[in-house]
């Protein structure tokens, strides 16, 4: 009898714990009828690694051209001059004209615009959007529980980081970034031009798994180390047994702005009834033994369901925008389709 789920406290722990081993279900029934490696294919390798392809060949040139149509959308303020401000020369700052509101004792005579009150003797003061140099984060999971899936799932995270991050440098922002696990691993410099997008296809194929997930210690170690807001793009399988919300809500506080792609395997969705089996936890190594029926699976797809809407229900809270796919989604559907469901990609 499974201890599935005893208490709602301890939901996404269990979860977390299940899902990571979903890639690595090995049936031990009663009689001596094993399963086989095709039916099984992860069992066919004892250490499963990521593929790592090279630089230049992540994507095609006509993907490229068509990445370049999109583009990354930061938050923005209304900013209009006020008493005692004064004109500074900032790098990669610019000003564009917003709209109108009207004169209020105080406000910077230099910002009236002078056309309007000849015409219509009406004080109204220029609103300005500030356009401000974008630093562009991309935060990647290479947890063990990423090597899982078919495809892997790091293969596809890769992707998904490597399209977003090009965009940004195509559109003259600043991309850097980290991967992480128990802890955040050596860094992406930020960087911008052609230069930086070599830079940054080579640092991504490089990328393995090993290690727990500690997504709460990682997110604190990023603010330390690129302490400038910006966009951070967090690529990850979320399967951390304390969760993503102390992360999310530190990154918040401190002026990033978010955008979470969760990236699950369709396996660690849909597991099948298989008698007695034993689970093995890929990144801590724990064993769990259980007879898995179909009933057992119904609970557990229930559980799923919710331990997913409250990680929707926490980022629509937050303001942080958050889409969840599997592997079986075609890697150019999702980037040039579903990723414009979002505010930050148009």
């Amino acid at each position: 009898m499974s201890s599935f789920g005893k208490t709602p406290a301890r939901l996404a722990e269990v979860v977390s714990k299940f899902l990571r081993t979903a890639g690595r279900k090995i049936p031990r029934l009663a009689r001596d009828d094993r399963a086989s490696v095709r039916e099984y294919p992860s069992l066919a390798t004892t250490d499963p690694e990521t593929r790592e392809p090279k630089p230049e060949t992540f994507f095609d040139t006509e993907f490229l051209r068509r990445l370049e149509r999109l583009h990354l959308v930061a938050k923005r303020l209304d900013w209009t001059g006020a008493k005692g401000e004064h004109a500074v020369s900032r790098k990669g700052f610019s000003l564009e004209f917003s709209d109108y509101r009207r004169y209020q004792h105080g406000d910077d005579l230099r910002y009236v615009d002078w056309n309007i009150y000849r015409r219509h003797e009406r004080l109204l003061l220029k609103m300005f959007t500030s356009e401000e140099e974008l630093n562009i984060y991309l935060l990647v999971d290479t947890s063990r529980s990423m090597a899982e899936g078919a495809p892997v799932k790091l293969d596809y995270a890769k992707k998904v980081a490597a399209a977003l991050g090009y965009i940004g440098l195509k559109n003259l922002d600043r991309v850097g970034g980290s991967s992480f696990s128990t802890r955040l691993h050596t860094p992406l410099t930020l960087g911008r031009g052609r230069k930086q997008i070599l830079s940054m296809f080579r640092f991504l194929s490089k990328l393995s798994c090993s290690g727990e997930t500690n997504l709460r210690a990682a997110a604190h170690a990023f603010t330390t180390l690129f302490p400038h807001p910006g966009f951070v793009v967090i690529v990850s399988d979320l399967f951390d047994p304390a969760g993503c919300r102390a992360a999310l809500e530190e990154l918040m506080a401190k002026r990033y702005q978010l955008l979470v792609i969760h990236i699950i395997d369709d396996q660690e969705t849909q597991p099948r009834p298989r008698g007695d089996v034993a689970l093995i936890d890929v990144e801590g190594g724990r064993e769990r033994k259980l007879f898995l029926d179909a009933a057992l699976v119904r609970r557990y797809q229930s559980e799923l369901d919710g331990y997913f809407k409250e990680i929707e229900t926490l980022c629509a809270g937050r303001g942080i925008d958050y889409l969840r796919t599997t592997t079986a989604v075609p890697f150019d559907e999702f980037v040039l389709q579903t990723l414009r469901r979002v505010s930050s990609v148009a």
